[in-house]
């Protein structure tokens, strides 16, 4: 019997502003205490935040109509709708697919009636040491099925599977990593994490913080 796995479906087709916002505060109320998401990401609180800017300005352009106001309402609306759907690739990771855990965040779902197959390992990883103390940038290539990346960092010899620490979890393709020690070295390497799971650790890519 094959496995029916959901997707969360964002639902922006022809969405307005209203609706989007109404769209993202009904999850952020259906998540808060919802045992499935423990740790949102985003969080709720930013979402939120959004949410009452997008709302805010819409406001603001319905009774200026200035082109300053249709700006920001503009940048309001794409900055809501990346959080919802990075939001969404949280749900669809903490979901494992699940409809019933999936609606239980206020998102619609699409069947795909096979398992996908997991994300390859994302590709020509990246570490480059900043102009800034303690800073490295970690850049990497895109890995198709992915929801999004787990990165990795270890003081350690990168060759080992001991010592890595997860340090972050974005749907971005780089990281700006802060507050290392001066004069030391860091590998990083990269999991593509898609609906079917995690992909296998990409290579490491090491740098030596200025």
């Amino acid at each position: 019997m094959k496995k029916v796995v959901y997707i969360v479906k964002p639902g922006f087709t022809r969405v307005t502003f209203k609706a989007l916002v109404g769209k993202a505060r009904n999850s952020v109320t259906m998540m808060t205490g919802n045992p499935a998401f423990a740790t949102p990401n985003p969080s709720l609180a930013s979402v939120t935040a959004a949410a009452d800017k997008l709302e805010a300005a819409d406001d603001t352009y319905n009774f200026t109509r200035s082109k300053l106001a249709l700006t920001d309402r503009g940048n309001a609306f794409a900055d809501l709708k990346n959080l919802y759907r990075d939001l969404g690739a949280y749900v669809q990771v903490a979901s494992e697919g699940k409809k019933e855990v999936i609606e239980s965040a206020g998102m619609d779902v699409v069947r795909r009636p096979e398992p996908p197959a997991l994300p390859p390992a994302p590709l020509n990883v990246m570490a480059t040491a900043t102009i800034y103390h303690g800073e490295v940038l970690v850049r990497w290539g895109a890995s198709k099925g992915r929801r999004i990346y787990k990165l990795y960092q270890t003081e350690g010899d990168p060759s080992l599977e001991t010592g890595w620490e997860l340090i972050a979890e974005t749907g971005k393709n780089r990281m700006l990593v802060k507050g290392l020690e001066r004069f030391k070295t860091y590998s990083f390497r990269v999991v593509a994490v898609g609906a079917a799971g995690e992909s296998p650790a990409s290579d490491a890519a090491s740098a030596t913080a200025a």
